[in-house]
C-alpha cells in the first residue's frame, strides 16, 4: 500500500514539470487576424486556400472554376486541385497535383503557393489597412486548358464563428473565414484560342485540426444572389448533422448575421449516381432561410473530381457550379465531400 502512496507525489511532480517544460497546444493560436492569417501557418495540422467562382467570356459562355491548395505540415506535403466547368459544352475538366516533401513558403501576411513545375500558381496579399485581398491565379487543367485570373475583394472578409477557433463535437477544431465578394478578370485558353473572361470569385481560408472533419464529410454551399447578398451554409454527415450545422448571410451593406441550425433548412431534391465511381450524391436542394425560399441546382450534373494517385482511395468528391432560382436568383458553388470512397466516404451512413 505504501508503495502506491509514494507514487502520488512522484506523479504530481512529473505532471508539473511536463506542463512547465512542454509547449502548449500551438494549434490554438488565438483569433483570426487579417492579413496575418492569409499566410501559411506551420502549427496548423491541415489548412487550405480555396477559390471557386463563375465566369463569362466575351461570347457569353458561362464557366465555373475551382482552384485549391491543401497543406499538411505533419506529412510534409501539399495537394493541389483545379477544375473548370464549361456549361455550354456540358463539360467538366479537372487535374490533381501532389506536392511531396514541400510545404508552402513561410511568408508574412501573404501566401505564395505553387506546384513543383508551376503548373498551378496561387499568390496573394491583403491590404494591411482594409484586409481586402488581391490574388493571382494561374492554373493548368490540361495542356490546352489554362486559366489565368486576377482576383480582387470588393468587401471585408466574413469571419466565421466570431473569428475564433470552433471546437467540433466529434473532435478537432477549425478557424474559418471567407472573402465572399471578389471580382475575377483574366483569360481562359481553350485549345488554340484564348478568351477574355470576367466574373465573381469566392475565397475560403480554413485551418486547424481538421482530419476528423474531413472524415465525416459535408454539404457546403457558397451562394451569391443577384441582389448582392451572400450566403454560406454547411452541415456534416452522420450523427452530428443536426448539431454541426452553421451558416451566415451577408447583406448589401456587408453586415453579416450568423445562421444557427434553427435558422435554415436544406432539403435534398434528388440524387445522382456517378458512372465513374458508382458513388451517390445529393443533386438539387430546396433552401429555406426564414421567409426566403430558393432552389439550388447544378449547371452540369457530372462535376465529380476524382483523385488520380494511388496513395489512398480518394479523395473523390463532387464540387460544381450551380444556379439559384425561386424567390431570388443567383449563382452558387456546392461541395459534397464524404459521399464517395475515401477516408470515410461510402463507409459512413
Amino acid at each position: 500500500m505504501r508503495k502506491h502512496v509514494l507514487w502520488i507525489p512522484v506523479l504530481l511532480i512529473t505532471v508539473f514539470f511536463t506542463a512547465c517544460l512542454l509547449p502548449p497546444n500551438k494549434g490554438l493560436i488565438g483569433p483570426i487576424k487579417l492579413p496575418e492569417s492569409d499566410a501559411y501557418l506551420p502549427t496548423e495540422k491541415v489548412q487550405w486556400w480555396y477559390w471557386t467562382g463563375h465566369l463569362n467570356d466575351e461570347e457569353g459562355r458561362h464557366y465555373g472554376f475551382e482552384v485549391c491548395f491543401f497543406a499538411f505540415p505533419d506529412l510534409g506535403s501539399q495537394l493541389c486541385q483545379v477544375a473548370v466547368t464549361d456549361v455550354a459544352e456540358n463539360r467538366f475538366d479537372f487535374k490533381e497535383y501532389i506536392i511531396d516533401f514541400k510545404l508552402p513558403d513561410k511568408l508574412t501576411n501573404r501566401f505564395n503557393l505553387h506546384t513543383k513545375k508551376k503548373e498551378v500558381i496561387a499568390k496573394g496579399h491583403a491590404d494591411p489597412d482594409t484586409a481586402y485581398g488581391k490574388d493571382y491565379i494561374y492554373a493548368t487543367i490540361k495542356d490546352d486548358l489554362v486559366l489565368e485570373l486576377d482576383i480582387t475583394s470588393n468587401a471585408p472578409a466574413v469571419l466565421h464563428y466570431g473569428a475564433n477557433a470552433h471546437p467540433y463535437r466529434f473532435g478537432g477544431y477549425t478557424y474559418y473565414y471567407s472573402r465572399e465578394d471578389m471580382t475575377a478578370t483574366g483569360t481562359l485558353m481553350k485549345g488554340d484560342k484564348s478568351y477574355t473572361v470576367s466574373g465573381t470569385a469566392w475565397f475560403d481560408r480554413q485551418y486547424g485540426a481538421l482530419y476528423r472533419a474531413i472524415d465525416y464529410g459535408w454539404q457546403w454551399f457558397a451562394i451569391r444572389l443577384d441582389d448582392g447578398r451572400r450566403i454560406m451554409l454547411f452541415d456534416f454527415r452522420g450523427k452530428y448533422a443536426d448539431i454541426e450545422r452553421y451558416g451566415s448571410i451577408t447583406d448589401t451593406n456587408n453586415m453579416t448575421r450568423d445562421l444557427t441550425p434553427d435558422d435554415y433548412t436544406v432539403t435534398i431534391k434528388d440524387h445522382w449516381k456517378s458512372p465513374h465511381t458508382g458513388c451517390k450524391y445529393p443533386m438539387g436542394w430546396d433552401v429555406a432561410i426564414g421567409d426566403l425560399r430558393f432552389t439550388v441546382e447544378p449547371m452540369v450534373i457530372d462535376q465529380e473530381l476524382r483523385a488520380t494517385h494511388g496513395y489512398w482511395a480518394g479523395p473523390e468528391y463532387w464540387e460544381g457550379a450551380c444556379s439559384v432560382s425561386g424567390d431570388v436568383t443567383g449563382t452558387a458553388y456546392v461541395e459534397l465531400n464524404g459521399y464517395c470512397r475515401g477516408m470515410a466516404g461510402t463507409f459512413r451512413p
